[in-house]
């Protein structure tokens, strides 16, 4: 995942935003503690996000107390112990950030390939040990990983169908988060939305570089564009993209707000009902600028 799921920290309370952090600090720990200090750096706002919701459908009440940041030792801050919820994530994340940086040594040039191998063996033996702890989501995400493939091969054109494995892989990945059959349905839902919004964020933010480096981008070919294309052709672009990412967003928390909360309501429904919308403002703004 991208960081695109976060909150609007402006409209949360202070201790609301401090809860997070914890969370967020939690979920740094149970990375390091589970494949090693390297794999903090692929800490996210999306599995912070997960792990919250995890919580929010169990009944494992996460345990805060202060401890030395790793990036900063002088510092202590609220944290999560180590919990089912924060394994649930590291080992989610570890399996997904392997085959994103599968994806990079494939898709990039030589020298970008090269800096990517560099991380492979170390990469590796965080998914082994996480597949081997979380099989189902390895086979998920592997099914995941392969349509994708399959997809950019062919040069699908539909933004639908290029987002459907990722939001496929969300709606099943969500679902395992709780055993009830009613809770499970919404999850899947809700997930398959997120999952399609995080790839159309990034296939947004990504939209200018593909371009001029002719790699795959359902907008680009859904558009007809190319290097040349005048302003106002991806302007038009981005206003669909918008169009359709705010869609999407409407549908993940239409199915959300069905869901039987148990905690960290008001941070759950910011991410979704504000921050969402807000990191997609912030793509386009950035695109505003660049050109």
């Amino acid at each position: 995942m991208f960081g695109y799921v976060k909150p609007f920290k402006p409209e949360l309370r202070i201790c609301e935003y401090e809860t997070y952090k914890a969370v967020y600090c939690g979920l740094c720990g149970q990375l390091g503690k589970s494949f090693g200090a390297a794999a903090r750096l692929t800490l996210s706002y999306d599995f912070t996000f997960l792990c919250m919701l995890h919580y929010a459908l169990s009944d494992e009440a996460p345990g805060f107390s202060k401890r030395r940041c790793y990036v900063n030792p002088l510092k202590k801050v609220p944290a999560c112990g180590e919990s089912e919820a924060l394994r649930f994530c590291a080992d989610t994340a570890a399996i997904m950030i392997y085959y994103k940086l599968l994806d990079n040594i494939q898709d990039e040039g030589f020298f970008a390939r090269a800096g990517w191998s560099v991380l492979r063996p170390f990469a590796g033996r965080a998914y082994r040990k996480a597949k081997s702890s979380r099989p189902q989501c390895d086979e998920i995400i592997t099914r995941s990983v392969l349509g994708q493939r399959e997809l950019e091969r062919r040069n699908a054109s539909s933004v639908d169908e290029a987002s459907e494995p990722t939001a496929a892989a969300m709606g099943e990945i969500c679902k395992l988060l709780s055993r009830d059959e009613k809770q499970q349905r919404i999850l899947e839902r809700m997930g398959y939305y997120i999952g399609r919004y995080v790839y159309l964020c990034d296939a947004l933010d990504d939209l200018k570089e593909d371009l001029s480096h002719g790699k795959y981008n359902p907008f680009v070919l859904r558009h007809g564009l190319c290097k040349d294309s005048p302003v106002d052709e991806r302007n038009k672009v981005y206003a669909a993209a918008k169009e359709s990412l705010y869609a999407t967003i409407a549908e993940a928390a239409k199915a959300y707000e069905l869901l039987e909360i148990t905690m960290f309501e008001p941070i759950l429904s910011n991410v979704l009902f504000r921050g969402m919308l807000v990191s997609v403002d912030e793509i386009l703004s950035k695109k505003e600028k660049i050109r």
